[in-house]
């Protein structure tokens, strides 16, 4: 009788050893891994810092307003910007000029003399095709008229070429577009970047 009671003794200790020894084991693990959750939470904000400061020195996004870029970009469409100082002919860019943001398109470039007659871009004599509006040019030749109103580079402005980093910029809505043959040449430095793509609204996400 004894026997047996000393065995159920021995039995009761060994299974409350298991238990604090299973509630022991428990904790570690639940320890390691909250330990790894909290390593990878501190990975992910880390990542999402880096690429919000990242974006910020070479990307942008910008909201467009006005009908000026009509029909490569509409008024509330939002657009993202490409950070640099380098430009081509036909880039599309953001600028400020005073307090206000605006998406045009770079006609001609520092050095060169701008001419548009009977709906062609001459680049110091020689044509360039617009083929971005080719669509909206046919349209307005075929009802008699021009697409965009002829002019010179002297009309504009003052000098006979285009200055030291200076743009000629248009907006795509010849009619009715208010850009450098309103406002004149801009500097470059009032250039932020180059519109690459808009991302909204997302059923016209396009890139440029």
């Amino acid at each position: 009788m004894k026997d047996i009671q000393s065995r159920k003794k021995k039995s009761s200790k060994l299974q409350g050893k298991r238990k604090v020894a299973t509630g022991k084991k428990k904790q570690r693990v639940f320890r390691n891994v909250k330990a790894r959750i909290f390593e990878l939470g501190v990975i992910v904000l880390s990542t999402a810092l880096i690429f919000l400061i990242v974006s910020s020195i070479f990307l942008k996004t910008a909201k467009v307003s006005g009908f000026s870029m009509l029909p490569t970009i509409r008024a509330e469409n939002t657009v993202l910007v490409k950070k640099t100082k380098t430009f081509h002919r036909f880039d599309l860019v953001l600028f400020k000029r005073g307090e206000i943001e605006e998406v045009r398109r770079v006609i001609g470039l520092p050095g060169e003399q701008i001419t548009y007659s009977e709906d062609f871009l001459y680049v110091d004599g020689e044509p360039i095709d617009e083929k971005f509006i080719i669509d909206e040019i046919n349209e307005a030749q075929k009802n008699g008229g021009q697409y965009t109103e002829d002019f010179q580079l002297q009309d504009i402005s003052s000098e006979t070429v285009i200055p030291k980093n200076h743009y000629l910029v248009l907006g795509d809505n010849r009619d009715y577009g208010y850009d450098s043959r309103d406002y004149g040449l801009i500097d470059s430095r009032q250039i932020i970047g180059i519109v690459t793509m808009r991302l909204l609204p997302l059923n016209d996400l396009t890139a440029f």
